[in-house]
């Protein structure tokens, strides 16, 4: 390619018959070479920018693929840790599906346990009621007895002495053996108890009135 001061140094031979003006020829000569030094430098700085382009773009090329690579790198990374979330969470679904389980079966073992211990509990204080009662009633029983024995053994005493108004001799009274009840094993109630004490109390007031009519 011609540089400007090849086209300035440029020589022509002249010639003898119908030549130029030389004058001219190099007025026009500098003329162009000023346009083409004019030309050439803006071509090198045409070419300077487009290297300066080409390394810009190359840069931007790379600097793309690496986004790229990045992108695909991030986007990979995403899906293994939402695969991981996914999974752990799953995992600690069946593992809290799993400790309610075991929760609700350990509860349901210990409300068993408590309930069985209770039913023991309330069969003994069952038992132990129903016994003492049995000795209740035969206790009173006992004191039934003898005080059935006393009284009869009273009666007929008071019969056996002759009063100061009667004429004619008393008469004996025939003794009366005490009955004795048998008591039953079902539990009884604050009014069989009461009837029982009242029942072994009557003879009581029975002899006491008698007592009072022989005065």
């Amino acid at each position: 390619m011609l540089t400007p001061m090849d086209i300035h140094n440029r020589d022509f031979k002249r010639a003898t018959i119908r030549g130029y003006k030389e004058d001219e020829v190099d007025e026009f000569l500098d003329r162009v070479v000023a346009d083409y030094e004019k030309l050439f430098r803006e071509n090198e700085k045409l070419k300077e920018q487009t290297n300066l382009n080409e390394k810009e773009i190359a840069q931007f090329r790379k600097l793309e693929k690496n986004l790229q690579d990045t992108l695909i790198v991030a986007q990979s990374t995403a899906e293994e840790v939402i695969s991981a979330a996914k999974k752990n969470a799953e995992e600690m679904r069946s593992n809290t599906k799993r400790e309610c389980q075991n929760i609700r079966e350990q509860a349901q073992i210990e409300a068993r346990r408590q309930i069985e211990d209770a039913t023991s509990k309330l069969r003994s204080i069952i038992a132990e009621y129903d016994r003492l009662v049995r000795d209740k009633n035969a206790f009173l029983l006992k004191i039934r007895t003898a005080l059935e024995s006393e009284l009869a053994v009273v009666t007929q005493t008071l019969n056996s002495i002759p009063h100061p108004d009667d004429t004619e001799p008393p008469v004996p009274m025939p003794t009366t053996e005490p009955t004795i009840t048998t008591p039953t094993t079902s539990t009884p109630t604050s009014t069989s108890t009461t009837s029982s004490v009242t029942s072994a109390s009557s003879p009581v007031n029975l002899s006491l009135e008698k007592t009072q009519v022989f005065k």
